[in-house]
């Protein structure tokens, strides 16, 4: 089996340019994860409960002397934490030569939501949480940063939901 040397120049080409791809995609991964930066989405808080720091013994037996632990009476005229309530999200993209404009972000789980065509521009309303949210466009099947936002370190639009 003697093969010429172009078959073995091309071998070798070819796993040079997979050995390439492989280690630019592995440090994209790594520069990212190691990075630091962070999309951080404001977490929802928590009530902090008001009863007292008893342990499960000291609520079963009272110790001599002590009184029984009473519930503290309901104040009145409290109310529940308001619940937050998801805001609707206009987003537009302008694109006359577009034929399809679909919108993909951390909101949407990445997953493509179409646009409607209004007027020359492509618009979509999306009710969102408060948070800053990661986003693309998909033009045509080609990924579009939105240009009138701030940019996220993975390389998407940014928006600020309040």
């Amino acid at each position: 089996m003697k093969k010429s040397k172009t078959f073995w120049a091309a071998a070798a080409f070819a796993s040079l340019a997979l050995m390439a791809f492989a280690g630019y995609s592995i440090y994209e991964r790594l520069s990212l994860h190691m990075s630091g930066d962070s999309i951080e989405v404001r977490p929802v808080p928590m009530p902090v409960p008001e009863e007292e720091n008893t342990t499960v013994e000291e609520a079963k037996i009272p110790a001599e002397g002590k009184e029984e632990p009473k519930a503290a009476p309901a104040a009145e005229g409290a109310q529940e934490p308001e619940k937050i309530k998801a805001v609707k999200t206009v987003f537009e993209y302008k694109d006359a030569k577009a034929k399809s404009v679909k919108i993909a972000g951390s909101f949407t789980s990445w997953r493509d939501v179409k646009m409607a065509k209004k007027n020359g521009a492509w618009r979509a309303e999306i009710y969102i949480l408060p948070g800053t949210y990661p986003y693309h466009f998909n033009v045509d099947g080609k990924k579009k940063l939105d240009p009138g936002k701030p940019k996220a370190p993975t390389g998407d639009s940014l928006v600020d939901v309040n």
